[in-house]
């Protein structure tokens, strides 16, 4: 097995340079100041966070699922990204791809030392967190102030930030002791949800709203449940229930439109037992 995976590593190492020198070359083609492309040349890396928000959600759908044709191509639109974000900073006169892949390599091996360096020795996957933890801290600058709070990246999406808010405040001991006390509070959140809904104060409701997603996101923490999964194993029950009565409906000659809110109940309920029993 060990001279199979060395094998491949050995056709990718010969293939990959000349795959990847021509990306980059089709980049930097689309972004040439006189033959390129209007739009490429339009982009810059403001305009260009939402593609590469997209890309990654795309790309984070597609490894949930077992087609590989389809991850291959989603990975590639991220490959996309990277590539087209140093092309920018290329024309910008900065250093480009071979800075970013110099940069992660770097890193890569600076954080693994129980692989690249012999003498460090193996490691449990509790040291290799804790050891990675201690050099990321150890790499930062000392004239940089990092504290609770400003640590905590406003970027991501906002159910896993309030699961990494959580986990931080974790380790200061700021923290309900198991998952029955954050379930309370999930509970007190929705009463007091529910006070300013019977009130109409559409910005109390909002920030109700959000102490109860806040809450909400704990209890995942607790339950080792990661939120993000989850909202989005959610969302594919429902659309898969829905394709159900998609069918159904067209089964009988009908379209949604042509249904009322009893009927749709009904179909919902055939959809959903139909799901549960695949």
């Amino acid at each position: 097995m060990s001279q199979e995976w060395q094998d491949r590593l050995g056709e990718d190492l010969s293939q990959a340079p000349d795959h990847f020198k021509k990306l980059i070359e089709v980049i930097a083609k689309l972004r040439h100041p006189q033959d390129g492309c209007p739009w490429d040349l339009k982009q810059d890396h403001r305009s260009l966070r939402r593609f590469m928000i997209e890309e990654a959600y795309e790309a984070a759908e597609a490894m949930a699922g077992d087609d590989f044709d389809h991850l291959r191509e989603e990975l590639g639109d991220v490959l996309l990204q990277v590539v087209l974000n140093s092309q920018l900073l290329r024309d910008s006169g900065e250093e480009g791809i071979t800075s970013v892949i110099e940069s992660i390599t770097d890193k890569m091996v600076r954080r693994h030392p129980h692989v690249f360096d012999e003498s460090s020795g193996k490691l449990t996957e509790d040291e290799v967190k804790a050891n990675w933890q201690k050099i990321k801290s150890e790499e930062k600058p000392d004239s940089v102030e990092h504290t609770f709070a400003n640590e905590e990246k406003e970027t991501f999406p906002a159910l896993m930030q309030a699961y990494k808010i959580g986990k931080r405040a974790e380790k200061v001991r700021f923290d309900w002791a198991d998952a029955e006390q954050v379930w309370q509070q999930l509970s007190s959140e929705l009463e007091e949800l529910r006070i300013e809904i019977d009130r109409g104060n559409q910005q109390a409701i909002v920030d109700e709203m959000g102490d109860v997603f806040f809450s909400l996101a704990q209890l995942c923490r607790h339950l080792k449940v990661d939120p993000e999964v989850a909202a989005s194993q959610g969302n594919q029950k429902f659309l898969r229930r829905f394709r159900v009565i998609d069918g159904l409906v067209q089964a009988q000659g009908k379209s949604l439109s042509d249904l009322d809110l009893e009927e749709m109940e009904e179909f919902w309920k055939r959809a959903k037992q139909i799901d549960r029993n695949r």
